[in-house]
């Protein structure tokens, strides 16, 4: 068994801090040592907390902050860590010093959830051993770069809590969206900070001609974010109001998602995204844009559907399509989860991981 040091510098609660909880829980489940090194007042010490997972508190004011370097040393030290993790630029630049100062080195891992413009490559060939991303996309777009070496970058499939998706898809939706829906159907459920690049513009503006064939279709966009406005300003001149409904940030998410005919992921660019595998983990069928990640997560005509990505005739049509065959749809659905079972579970995450950290 090993011991496992996890930092994390952001004192919010997102995507990335989740997956290192449920990493977290899943190591201590395989039983490994697991520890986080995190700041005092962020979301995810709480959530440590809460789920009474350890950890310790460290400073992260900048990416070369010497009393975090000692502490992480430190922790280095007392609890003999042998595989160190870490995410942002702060804690990799950070824990990276730590784990040269120490008198036993660890190895270094890294996830990456995204890569804006060309990555240097000093940080992918020498400040960490192996840096983990969640799709091929995300790799090649790393691999840009000829400078980085192939090895030091590898595909590891987030981790989903399946047991969790599916007990709290059984909680009641919240009373003014259950009301919403009451005498809705079909229902379309976005899941997605509002912003630019999720394609919420294209699937509003693919509308139109789909309310005239259902008129009780209703659109729910799950989530916040600088888009709103504009997208509210986008279904009023579209005529839309009494068909999408501006749900705010769920959580959990998941009783919505088990409410859908279809979940959709219209996104322009997306690294891989989640919302359409939890759809899937539930059986629930799913749309996705042909770009980015997204096709590592659904295959055309066998677990869903791919739609061109920003083209709204391309939307219109293949929202139609799915929404005219609900039996097709969830035959596409039942494959897509048993992928997503196969691929995206706690022990085949964390057999993945290891497998990683072997090579590394």
């Amino acid at each position: 068994m090993s011991n496992f040091l996890f930092c994390e510098s952001s004192p919010n609660l997102g995507g990335q801090e989740l997956q290192i909880l449920l990493q977290m829980q899943a190591l201590t489940q395989a039983g490994h040592r697991v520890l986080l090194a995190c700041k005092a007042s962020s979301r995810i010490a709480a959530e440590a907390e809460r789920n009474r997972l350890p950890w310790q508190a460290v400073g992260f004011r900048n990416s070369l902050h010497f009393p975090s370097i000692a502490a992480l040393r430190s922790l280095m030290h007392r609890h003999a860590i042998d595989i160190a993790l870490c995410h942002s630029g702060h804690d990799a630049n950070n824990l990276a010093m730590a784990a040269r100062l120490a008198s036993r080195r660890p190895r270094l891992i890294r996830a990456r959830t995204y890569q804006p413009g060309l990555p240097k490559a000093i940080s992918y060939n020498r400040l960490v051993d192996r840096t983990l991303v969640p799709s091929e996309y995300l790799r090649t777009r790393i691999l840009a770069n000829p400078a980085i070496r192939p090895e030091r970058v590898a595909v590891l499939r987030p981790l989903l809590d399946l047991a969790a998706i599916h007990r709290q898809a059984e909680q009641a939706l919240p009373s003014e969206l259950a009301e919403v829906l009451a005498d809705a159907g079909p229902v379309i459920v976005q899941a997605a900070m509002l912003r630019p690049e999720k394609g919420h513009r294209v699937v509003l503006a693919a509308l139109p001609a789909l309310c005239r064939q259902y008129p009780r279709l209703k659109l729910v966009l799950a989530g916040a974010g600088p888009e709103e406005r504009v997208l509210r300003e986008q279904v009023a001149a579209l005529g839309l109001d009494g068909h999408v409904h501006f749900a705010g940030l769920l959580v959990p998410v998941y009783p919505l998602l088990a409410r859908a005919d279809l979940v959709i992921m219209p996104s322009l660019e997306e690294p891989l995204g989640l919302s359409q595998l939890e759809a899937l983990a539930l059986g629930v069928p799913v749309a996705v844009s042909n770009t980015g990640g997204l096709p590592e997560t659904v295959t055309a005509n066998e677990t869903g559907w791919l739609i061109a990505a920003g083209e709204v005739d391309a939307w219109r049509d293949g929202l139609a399509d799915a929404l005219a065959d609900p039996a097709r749809g969830k035959a596409y659905a039942a494959r897509g989860r048993r992928f997503v079972e196969e691929h995206y579970s706690a022990s085949a995450h964390i057999e993945a991981l290891m497998a990683q950290i072997a090579l590394a």
